[in-house]
């Protein structure tokens, strides 16, 4: 009797768990990976810039974005790594976090030892549809053109935030063409044409970088961009 009340309670505690791992598991396939995260769409960076953006006259909605990109950040052609420990470098750090402080399109993260420079202007070697990342990261110091976007399409970064220390959202507001595509017809900021808000959603800690874009509409960019 005891060997069978044994195996009962043994059942029941395999069976226990597989349902605990079924849920798991189902849970995980349910969650929709071609929208936003909900960690993106309740934060309170993408709120405000979404709230800025309606109030614009923009009509724009968190689940009309859709994943259209999806690819590693670190790229050892566009990314710089210092020792901490080598002499003159912790003072350089402390230097240019302390100069970018208190500058329009610079944000620093929770612990203000990383910042994103997405300044629409030429500084440090960068163009103005580059962004930069620059901080330390445990024991080093990265430098990094984070993320760049196409001149053709008209584009420019908007708005940055980070989530946490590891997670940060760039948006930006560029034409609907591929951005490799030179065939595409020239658009002056100045005419009418089809646009798209794209959020690039960079992931530090699995080197991964989503981009999200949310459906078309036709603006002139050099009136919008005052607004933005």
């Amino acid at each position: 009797m005891k060997k069978v009340i044994s195996y009962l309670a043994a059942l029941l505690i395999f069976l226990t768990i597989g349902f605990g791992v079924y849920l798991n598991i189902n849970e995980k396939l349910s969650i929709d990976r071609t929208k936003i995260p909900e960690k993106v769409e309740t934060s309170k960076g993408f709120q405000k810039w979404i709230t800025n953006a309606k109030n614009k006259g923009f009509e724009i909605e968190a689940d009309e974005f859709n994943l259209i990109e999806e690819n590693e950040v670190y790229n050892t052609k566009w990314i710089k790594i210092y020792s901490l420990d080598e002499p003159g470098n912790k003072e350089i750090l402390d230097k240019t976090l302390q100069e970018h402080q208190d500058i329009k399109k610079v944000v620093f993260s929770p612990n203000d030892r990383e910042f994103i420079d997405y300044r629409t202007e030429d500084r440090n070697g960068l163009a103005p549809n580059e962004a930069r990342l620059y901080g330390q990261r445990e024991d080093k110091i990265l430098d990094a053109r984070i993320l760049d976007c196409s001149i053709k399409a008209n584009c420019y970064f908007d708005r940055a935030y980070f989530l946490d220390n590891d997670v940060f959202v760039i948006s930006e507001i560029s034409r609907t063409i591929d951005k490799k595509d030179e065939t595409a017809i020239d658009c002056l900021p100045e005419d009418e044409c089809q646009y798209s808000f794209k959020l690039h959603v960079i992931d530090l800690i699995n080197n991964k970088r989503f981009v999200y874009e949310s459906t078309s509409f036709s603006v002139v960019l050099s009136v919008v961009l005052p607004e933005l």
